[in-house]
């Protein structure tokens, strides 16, 4: 919910005494319907955003960048 309704670069904190801890939990606590709708349109958007950079780099990715250097005798 909050990050539909909050304002660009407003932070929890300021949003939540904005709009009031009261309406957070009727919509997230009480509604349980409503709470479904809000988890499912989050878990549709980060099907089209969501990367996670550290499973590319545990897959190898950039490894050449920190491959130690040859060993001089």
């Amino acid at each position: 919910m909050y990050r539909e309704e909050a304002h660009y670069l407003e932070r929890t904190a300021p949003w939540i005494e904005r709009v009031g801890l009261a309406y957070v939990k009727q919509r997230v606590v009480d509604d349980v319907a409503g709470r479904a709708e809000l988890y499912a349109r989050f878990l549709e958007s980060q099907l089209h955003s969501q990367d996670d950079p550290w499973k590319e780099r545990a897959e190898g990715k950039d490894a050449s960048e920190y491959a130690s250097l040859a060993t001089v005798e």
